[in-house]
């Protein structure tokens, strides 16, 4: 699990606690925090950690890839990212992971508008944002994606591998972005 984390020190002991014991190792990749992020990120936990750390604040997109290169080396074959805010519930891992597993997907973005309740949590403009968002990104695309701004994701080692990760938007245009260069690459 890829753990993009700036200024998290607050939430991110929950959101590793939280992980399933079968998660085999957690990436936090501490993004220029100031507030002790790493410091928590290296206390023990249920899992295994690893830290990766930006000297300045790159962008959360900057900091996924470094996690996606972190899980490359360490030979991973799945790799998930969740926010270390504690919003991305760890009961949801296995459906977001198991289209992978069947081979039935490269890259599986999560979808917080088919949770029950999901369309009520939204402020309206950000609703509208939300499914806006996802009609430009399928019609720019072709990509079944309802939510594209989902940062609850997981990807395959070998879609990694096929990415141009350099290329990769660095801020919070990274979902999309990575769609467009995963649709291009015909993930």
């Amino acid at each position: 699990v890829v753990i993009p984390a700036y200024n998290e020190a607050r939430l991110l002991g929950a959101t590793l606690t939280g992980l399933p014991s079968w998660v085999d190792r957690a990436i936090v990749v501490d993004d220029g925090s100031v507030d002790g992020t790493a410091e928590v990120a290296l206390r023990p936990w249920g899992v295994p950690v690893s830290l990766c750390r930006h000297r300045h604040n790159q962008g959360v997109g900057a900091a996924i890839v470094t996690g996606y290169r972190a899980c490359m080396a360490e030979g991973v074959d799945i790799a998930v990212v969740m926010g270390a805010d504690n919003q991305m519930h760890p009961n949801d891992l296995p459906g977001l992971v198991q289209p992978l597993v069947d081979g039935l997907a490269d890259y599986v973005v999560g979808d917080r508008l088919a949770w029950p309740g999901g369309w009520r949590a939204f402020p309206t403009t950000r609703l509208f944002g939300v499914i806006g968002l996802g009609v430009a990104t399928r019609a720019a695309t072709g990509l079944c994606v309802r939510d594209a701004q989902c940062g609850y994701t997981a990807i395959t080692r070998k879609a990694l591998e096929r990415l141009p990760l350099d290329s990769l938007y660095p801020r919070y245009g990274f979902p999309n972005d990575l769609l467009a260069k995963a649709a291009m690459v015909g993930l």
